[in-house]
């Protein structure tokens, strides 16, 4: 999809993000089997990587540098046999993404965390709040104090608190204490 209102090219020029991209394979192991401290950080010579069923053991992966050299806003993306796992060191943009066969999720600089299903469904989750768009189009929204739904078609919508619930369908309005 293309854009002409898109961050990286403004004014019809293209704004350099990227410069560089290394593929690494990370061993957890020595050659003897012991575990290492660290993982030992190769870069294979033909660019190519097996995908080792257990990633503890090893893992590849790719490491994509920013463009911006005054701050740390490189990319490593890990390719892992259930999952592809993207991680950035970045106080105000995407902090990671983790894409797998059934959603992509994305993490934000303030710890929101956006997951989109397989069947168009999204939700956004933070410490205060959470917030779901089901994929028919039904809202639901849960806080410490109240939590609220609306149906697809927007004809019903209720609220629920400890102390009250209230919804409006399509046969009235109903409003009720939930005390004793």
């Amino acid at each position: 999809m293309t854009t002409t209102n898109d961050s990286a090219n403004v004014g019809g020029a293209v704004r350099r993000v990227w410069k560089s991209a290394q593929l690494y394979i990370g061993f957890h192991r020595d050659p003897s089997g012991r575990k290492r401290d660290q993982a030992k950080v190769w870069p294979p010579k033909n660019a190519s990587a097996s995908i080792h069923a257990d990633p503890s053991e090893q893992e590849a992966f790719l490491v994509v540098k920013s463009a911006n050299t005054s701050a740390s806003e490189d990319v490593q993306i890990k390719i892992r046999p259930d999952k592809i796992v993207l991680r950035r060191d970045c106080d105000v943009c995407w902090q990671g993404v983790q894409v797998d066969a059934y959603s992509v999720m994305v993490r934000t600089a303030d710890n929101v965390y956006i997951k989109i299903g397989y069947d168009g469904s999204v939700t956004r989750q933070s410490e205060a709040d959470e917030t779901t768009v089901d994929a028919d189009g039904s809202v639901f929204k849960r806080t410490d104090y109240a939590e609220a739904r609306m149906s697809g078609d927007g004809v019903s919508v209720s609220r629920r608190t400890a102390s009250h619930v209230a919804a409006i369908t399509e046969d009235g309005v109903v409003s009720k204490s939930r005390d004793g």
